[in-house]
């Protein structure tokens, strides 16, 4: 059997994007017959920390909450001090896990932290090391946090993360998008794997429309227009408010829900305001168990999406789980959007940023409820067929059998710095 340790930024219970595809992998690898272990960073929320090594679902979790986190320094140099120190400690703890555990693969996910931990333990033990980008981070905090293009910053970032993919064994870019940007930045073609997002169908399943939710919020007999997610300024929600505007002009039987939280909310709150759309339900984050019956009163999900590199290279999850769910989805002409959402086959393109064009497109689809079935049924078939995360984790057990292969070989032959492995226990 494969043992894999997984070097992962957070993970379950701390319920994001990021660990909702960790977990899926993991969960999936255990039922196919590999053995996964799971090491969080010092980053995983401290609230959440229940004990040093703990097991969720049949799966080792081992935590490394003792090491301080630079966002607990005082100061700005006190933080650049003490993230050093962090990944110094970090490497270590990865390190004795991986002696203990002796897995065959060690696969870091982003960021490149987790990729410099687990290195030396990779080295130690002659075993690949498998590094996943699951975004670019650069290229969002020019978006999300005003970081000036190719400044120091930048370009600081951009090179920890691309010194992490040259020493790692294989590199596992989660969309084509990002293959090709890193492609543009240097790293040879055959060290890159793609891996896409993927849904576990099992868990996520259409549920009948929750009635009383929809009576409590007044929007029964309303066509309900969905977002769920997190509110950033990369969605492009406040195009999605606009076009709601003009929807509202034709059709008053048409509502908007809102639904996750982040720093554009009180923004978006405010323009809904100016736009006087007083219907506008925005109920912030809500508990993990009811995001089915939220999904379940919204008709039809729209991922507005802003022209920016860091969404032309990544995709989403969110609307694979919307597809999965029985739901249309419509979504911006944005690069990591066109990876899931094909236009009229199974969902609905409009242009970036055209809240005219976004407007005309969810009229439409109010207008033909025959094209709204076509739609959702093809789009469900694209996800049992191209994106069930039961398939698709047999990609990695292909790309950890090779990789483990040729590491072995060259152990055999004396590659430097690789001698033979002592066998598990």
């Amino acid at each position: 059997m494969m043992k894999i340790l997984h070097v992962l930024e957070t993970s379950i219970p701390h319920t994001v994007g990021y660990t909702i595809r960790a977990r899926s992998i993991v969960e999936n690898q255990r039922r196919a017959g590999m053995e996964p272990v799971v090491v969080t960073s010092p980053f995983f929320p401290s609230k959440l920390v229940r004990a040093a090594v703990e097991e969720l679902d049949g799966v080792l979790y081992y935590r490394t909450n003792h090491i301080r986190a630079p966002g607990s320094a005082r100061t700005k140099v006190g933080s650049y001090l003490l993230r050093l120190m962090m990944v110094a400690r970090y490497r270590r703890a990865v390190l004795d896990i991986a002696i203990k555990e002796r897995p065959d693969v060690i696969h870091a996910h982003s960021s490149y932290t987790n990729a410099y931990a687990a290195l030396p333990a990779a080295r130690r033990l002659g075993i690949p090391l498998v590094y996943e980008v699951r975004t670019l981070w650069g290229e969002s905090a020019v978006v999300e946090d005003g970081l000036r293009a190719d400044s120091p910053k930048h370009r600081l970032i951009w090179k920890l993360e691309l010194g992490a993919m040259r020493r790692a064994d294989v590199v596992v870019p989660i969309s084509r998008g990002i293959r090709e940007e890193l492609i543009a930045r240097g790293i040879a073609p055959e060290k890159l794997e793609v891996v896409p997002n993927g849904v576990d169908t099992e868990r996520f399943k259409p549920v009948p429309r929750d009635t009383s939710r929809a009576r409590g919020l007044g929007l029964e007999g309303s066509f309900v227009i969905g977002f769920l997610g997190s509110i950033r300024k990369l969605e492009g929600i406040v195009t999605l408010l606009e076009a709601y505007k003009l929807c509202q002009e034709r059709r008053a039987d048409v509502a908007l829900v809102i639904v996750g939280d982040g720093p554009e909310r009180p923004l978006l709150e405010a323009r809904a305001r100016q736009l006087g759309l007083k219907s506008v339900v925005f109920p912030g984050n809500v508990p993990h168990e009811e995001v089915a019956s939220w999904y379940s009163i919204m008709d039809l999900m729209v991922y507005p999406r802003i022209r920016a590199v860091i969404n032309e290279r990544v995709t989403p999850l969110k609307p694979l789980e919307a597809m999965a769910l029985g739901k249309v989805c419509v979504g911006s002409d944005v690069g990591g959007l066109l990876e899931l959402i094909r236009n009229d086959e199974t969902g609905m393109i409009f242009r970036s940023g055209d809240h005219s064009d976004l407007a005309a497109v969810v009229l439409a689809l109010i207008d033909d409820p025959g094209r709204m079935e076509r739609l959702r049924g093809a789009a469900f078939d694209f996800i049992k067929r191209e994106r069930e995360w039961s398939s698709i984790v047999e990609r990695y057990r292909e790309i950890y059998a090779g990789r483990v292969g040729a590491k072995r070989g060259g152990a055999m032959r004396g590659e430097e710095g690789f001698g033979p492995r002592r066998q598990n226990g």
